[in-house]
């Protein structure tokens, strides 16, 4: 057999395997928790004696990005009986909200921040669990790595970061069956993310939750 004609049977194996292959789409509602974002404390130099005198604080800032919903869309493809390739996008307007402690002349004080538009564009692997299986339910677990955007309030400073996630889920078939050809269901998530880089004054890494409710339709 020449090189042509292997090369030529390899295309048709994997067109095949492509055109068989089921694609489903999800598209939902998507929770993110929150999570500390860094701390700072205001202080003065004292007259106190000595060569370092020790300082006076006026307060303590700690800022945090609070939890937010938002809105999520997920394509796959199955490789297998047991495995998917998922892409996704969640897209969410989040607070970065920040509280003053410590304030000798004032109660403790919370305040909204700023809004902050907030984008992770992910890729990973769903794997079909071989448990807690019925005639329309069938659970999973997942992972994959993910690109952070933040943009702030203003439009004038753009932030990026990685996150890396790790979770399991459930999917309810409505309509048909998993080995339909074309179905329609419910699906949810829990995610756990470990998050570098992004806002964070502490340049520090930062886990928090993701929920995610999805409705799926199977091709």
């Amino acid at each position: 057999m020449t090189r042509q004609a292997i090369a030529a049977l390899v295309c048709l194996c994997v067109g095949s395997g492509i055109a068989q292959a089921q694609v489903t789409v999800n598209g939902g509602l998507g929770w993110s928790g929150g999570h500390d974002v860094g701390a700072a404390t205001a202080t003065l130099r004292t007259n106190a004696p000595g060569a370092t005198p020790p300082p006076f604080t006026l307060f303590n800032v700690d800022t945090r990005m609070a939890p937010s919903p938002g809105g999520e869309v997920r394509v796959g493809v199955a490789i297998g009986s047991r495995f998917t390739i998922e892409g996704g996008a969640l897209l969410a307007r989040r607070q970065l909200a920040f509280g003053i402690t410590g304030d000798r002349e004032s109660s403790a004080q919370q305040f909204d921040g700023e809004t902050v538009q907030h984008y992770v564009f992910d890729g990973g692997l769903l794997w079909e669990l071989p448990v807690l299986r019925s005639v329309r339910v069938r659970t999973f677990a997942s992972g994959g790595v993910g690109y952070l955007r933040q943009l702030h309030q203003d439009r004038t400073l753009v932030e990026g970061g990685q996150i890396y996630y790790a979770g399991g889920g459930m999917r309810y078939w409505l309509r048909g069956r998993p080995t339909s050809a074309r179905s329609l269901g419910l699906r949810g998530d829990v995610r756990l993310n470990l998050r570098r880089n992004g806002i964070d004054f502490e340049d520090r890494t930062r886990i928090y939750p993701t929920l995610s409710f999805l409705m799926f339709l199977a091709l």
